[in-house]
């Protein structure tokens, strides 16, 4: 079953925290219940010593004897608190010993000991402990020896283990405040990533009907998300200029071919009709206009052709210099009815490329900037190369472009106003023939212009194609 990113994001963060939250409670329980073990053992082990002090005071007198009664008192006391205690002379005599004394009683004690640890805190690993103490006099001499057996850890005073099972407690809620704490925070932190994820979602979805007026604010609380935002928001622009440039292409297309088509149709309906006779003249025109059309038709099978990412290039040696000579020179009858002057000036050099596809750029560019230079102007070619890079310019005293429109003239169809008022105006397809294909030989075109002072075309190659 699928879940929402929101869910997902909160679950994946509240797994998380709970093993933290487990792994560091579970740690610090063990850490702590190692440290009290200690604690208590320390303390039983401190209290052994006090008791064979006590002991050792029990020896004196005139006689310098022990005073037995007392240390059966005391012994008996010790007994019930969990200490079993055996007092030897020097020689290894015994003077007390609490097992003689009462077996049964101290295997009933300790028994009971035991059994309350094991209830208490049945996790606990508990061991039996025989310290073997000296027994001093005033004077610090070793008067005896007392061996005291007790079960450890074990504490008679109450206090330690509530001590110790508040901490427990402690931790407990500790872990599940947090855990709380953690699921709170980790809601709301993938709500502020879901619900950024959510509207981008639904601009894309949107954006898939048909919609590009997305209004999707910037997320800056990450720097991921606002990427996205932003690619989101340009493609949708983007999709919206070539939708726009789709529609604007399917009317010029249609407005490039009703022309031609209405005068082919008036011509034969007034024909048929027999309002005109079918004289060569008008069949003539009839077969320019159709011509006409044939003409737009093969420009946008090249252009379809020139867009192919995969089309096929012809490489060759090319000499730059002569290629540029060449094409100037086809087009010398159309620049003496123009009474204009081509240059073509550079040092020659060789290009590895495709000979034919660069000539149809230079001719498409070369027949642009004839058609856009006023009669009497003048047209130039040079070239130029780098160790990495060819230079290709073709520059005109033309009716140039206006800057805001310099972006937009290698679209299909896309011709500047100033253009449109011309006659000479062709398709407005050439111009995106000649940037498809300079992309197909692996280079770039660009263009400055300045209106009325005529434009500069520069196509850049590289040396050696990849």
């Amino acid at each position: 079953m699928k879940r929402s990113l929101r869910f997902q994001l909160s679950l994946g963060n509240t797994l998380i925290v709970l093993l933290t939250v487990c792994a560091i409670s579970l740690s610090a329980r063990f850490f702590i219940k190692q440290q009290f073990d200690r604690y208590i053992i320390s303390q039983q082990s401190a209290h052994a010593a006090s008791l064979a002090s006590t002991i050792s005071a029990q020896y004196g007198g005139i006689h310098m004897s022990w005073n037995e009664d007392y240390i059966h008192g005391f012994g008996m006391y010790a007994l019930h608190e969990g200490y079993i205690i055996r007092v030897t002379d020097l020689d290894g005599c015994i003077i007390w010993d609490a097992e003689h004394h009462d077996m049964e009683l101290c295997h009933g004690v300790m028994q009971d000991i035991m059994e309350r640890i094991h209830t208490s805190r049945p996790e606990t690993s508990v061991q039996l402990i025989h310290d073997h103490l000296p027994l001093t006099d005033a004077d610090g001499e070793i008067i005896g020896y007392a061996d005291i057996q007790y079960y450890a850890p074990n504490s008679s005073h109450t206090e330690d283990f509530a001590f110790l099972n508040a901490l427990n407690r402690i931790l407990l809620l500790t872990g599940a405040v947090s855990l709380l704490m953690a699921i709170l925070i980790g809601f709301w932190m993938a709500g502020r990533i879901a619900r950024p994820i959510a509207a981008v979602t639904g601009a894309a979805r949107d954006v898939s009907g048909g919609n590009y007026d997305l209004a999707l604010p910037d997320h800056g609380q990450s720097t991921e998300l606002d990427t996205l935002t932003r690619s989101i928001r340009h493609m949708a622009e983007s999709l919206k200029t070539q939708e726009e440039r789709k529609r604007r292409m399917t009317t010029d297309i249609a407005h490039e071919l009703r022309t031609p088509i209405a005068n082919i149709s008036s011509y034969l309906e007034a024909m048929a009709e027999g309002v005109w006779e079918p004289t060569s003249e008008r069949l003539q025109e009839c077969h320019r206009e159709a011509q006409r059309i044939a003409g737009i038709v093969g420009q946008l099978e090249t252009l379809h052709r020139s867009e192919e990412p995969q089309a096929p290039l012809e490489l060759s040696s090319v000499s730059v210099g002569d290629l540029c000579h060449s094409v100037a020179a086809s087009f010398a009858r159309a620049f003496e009815e123009h009474h204009q002057t081509c240059r073509v000036e550079g040092e020659d050099f060789a290009l590895e490329t495709d000979a034919g596809k660069l000539r149809q750029v230079l001719m498409n560019l070369l027949s642009n900037a004839m058609k856009y230079t006023p009669d009497g102007k003048d047209i130039s070619v040079s070239f130029a190369h780098t160790e990495k890079n060819a230079r290709i310019r073709v520059e005109d005293q033309g009716i140039g472009i206006p800057k805001e429109e310099q972006d937009l003239i290698f679209e299909r169809f896309y011709r500047t106003d100033l253009s449109r008022s011309r006659d000479s105006g062709g398709a407005g397809i050439g111009l995106a023939i000649t940037k498809a294909l300079v992309e197909q030989l692996g280079g770039e075109i660009h263009v400055e212009s300045e209106e009325h002072r005529g434009s500069t075309f520069t196509v850049t190659l590289p040396m050696k194609k990849s």
